[in-house]
């Protein structure tokens, strides 16, 4: 069972596309953004799974195209080269006009450390030809996680 409430790591308007100004009550990132956030183990005794959630607005994508890419990337330092890190992909979706600007993705965090840094990452649908991208807004990341078990927060914390 999932908490009753998601708790709100991000929100703002962010918007992207390729057509600057058609939102102009957003921040224009061109045709990706990605937020990193910790997740943090609070509860030893949950399950190792948590959800995020993206929430948007106007987005609006063509039948016979995958949709937005979204791809979640753990950093984690690398144990050969100090002082360096490695990407790991834990998992990615696809957002389209079906999920109506809400799109959850699962994930498992089984055998990790009680700290996980991951980037999410949005990236426009580029299979459109250059002039038909979809401009759209992000305006929330927000963590659901069965008894509280994961925290989230924006940006990496020790």
């Amino acid at each position: 069972m999932h908490s009753s409430k998601p708790e709100l790591v991000w929100q703002g308007r962010v918007h992207l596309g390729d057509e600057p100004g058609v939102f102009d009550d957003a921040h224009y990132s061109g045709l990706t953004v990605e937020l990193p956030i910790t997740l943090q183990k609070i509860n030893t005794s949950g399950p190792d799974v948590t959800t995020l959630l993206l929430v948007s607005q106007n987005v609006e994508t063509f039948a016979g195209y995958p949709g937005h890419l979204i791809t979640v990337t753990q950093y984690r330092p690398d144990p050969h080269r100090p002082n360096h890190c490695t990407e790991t992909v834990l998992t990615t979706a696809r957002l389209e006009s079906s999920d109506h600007n809400r799109k959850e993705v699962a994930l498992n965090l089984a055998n990790q450390p009680t700290s996980v840094y991951v980037g999410v990452r949005v990236h426009i649908d580029t299979d459109v030809p250059p002039g038909l991208y979809d401009d759209f807004v992000l305006t929330q990341l927000l963590n659901k996680s069965e008894s509280f078990t994961f925290a989230a927060s924006l940006g990496f914390h020790a």
